[in-house]
């Protein structure tokens, strides 16, 4: 997926910021979705919002149609537009709860349509992709490999990178390595060997300064600290978007578990509190509660704040969204 849209972002003729472009696609999740706004991408990037919407807007006119959307329903917001059928965009986004009840009727009238309109817009949304880039589903069939190892002993964290091969010109070879039409082929050799191996370093590089940052959380199981990829970038003296491609898709081995290097990552709020630490005093809280009498969302606000953690009332609502956390009238028990 994302080669093919590194190969249509190289020979488009829209006005793309590449740096912002390439960061945008390394930020593509799965399904082919960007699941942060604009506005935080532009607080990682130093970038300005309006700035980063209009390469997110570029991303959209890419293939497959639909990708860079917020979510399933935003892509076929996005292919139906794509499509020019603009009466059967305007019924799935305006008219949401109608589709629910499939009050069809209700459609037809307040949009001055026939009932076979409706109908054929219908047909048209249900011809989009929810998940545009399950094509490439296949590609997340490959095993996982870890790219190195996170140990501790005491106080020590050491990193121990996985070799998974050796690469090197066989000495019989050099022999017939100044033939002419021979010497390209080993120039190539050289070069991949060579590029490899400063892929190697770099990564460890990064990797050292992440594993710094959250150096108690492996230490101490200690709540992860706000980390984002300009902070690594500022200590490493590399891009953003090169911290992205580095450590997209890299995997470590801590305590015979296999995870994910981009979940050391953790936004802040705009108090500075950390999101790892709000969601896991949440989770806890809700857990402990009296559930015939259950926190509302504001109860957790204070209750955080009595912590030194600090986050506003709606963004609660999405802290428990992310947890699978119902309200409290869900959570009460009569």
């Amino acid at each position: 997926m994302k080669e093919d849209l590194y190969l249509q972002l190289h020979t488009t003729k829209q006005d793309a910021d590449e740096d912002i472009c390439n960061f945008l696609i390394e930020s593509l999740d799965e399904h082919g979705f960007l699941n942060s706004s604009a506005a935080e991408y532009a607080e990682i990037l130093g970038k300005a919002p309006i700035c980063i919407q209009k390469n997110i807007q570029i991303l959209q006119m890419f293939e497959p149609a639909g990708v860079a959307a917020r979510d399933s329903i935003d892509s076929i917001r996005l292919q139906l537009l794509r499509n020019k059928k603009y009466t059967a965009e305007k019924i799935f986004t305006q008219y949401a709860e109608e589709l629910i009840r499939k009050d069809y009727k209700a459609i037809a009238k307040d949009c001055g349509l026939s009932m076979e309109a409706v109908t054929q817009s219908l047909l048209e949304i249900q011809g989009c992709q929810p998940y545009p880039c399950s094509s490439y589903a296949g590609e997340n069939n490959a095993i996982l490999l870890p790219d190195f190892e996170i140990q501790t002993l005491g106080d020590e964290i050491e990193i121990i990178p996985k070799q998974l091969g050796h690469f090197q010109i066989q000495d019989e070879l050099q022999a017939v390595k100044n033939d002419k039409e021979l010497r390209a082929y080993f120039d190539e050799a050289y070069y991949f060997i060579d590029h490899l191996s400063k892929r190697n370093k770099t990564l460890l590089i990064m990797v050292n300064a992440l594993i710094h940052i959250q150096r108690n959380h492996f230490l101490y199981m200690d709540e992860l600290q706000p980390c984002t990829l300009l902070d690594i970038a500022n200590k490493t003296g590399f891009h953003e978007s090169t911290v992205s491609r580095t450590l997209s898709n890299k995997y470590y081995l801590f305590q015979n578990e296999i995870y994910a290097v981009k979940d050391l990552f953790v936004s802040a709020t705009r108090d500075g509190s950390s999101k790892d630490s709000i969601l896991k005093a949440i989770q806890k809280f809700v857990e402990q509660e009296d559930k015939e009498n259950p926190y509302r969302d504001q109860d957790l606000v204070e209750l955080l704040e009595e912590i030194d953690l600090y986050v506003s009332r709606r963004a609660i609502a999405k802290y428990r969204s992310i947890l699978h956390i119902p309200g409290s009238k869900e959570r009460k028990i009569r």
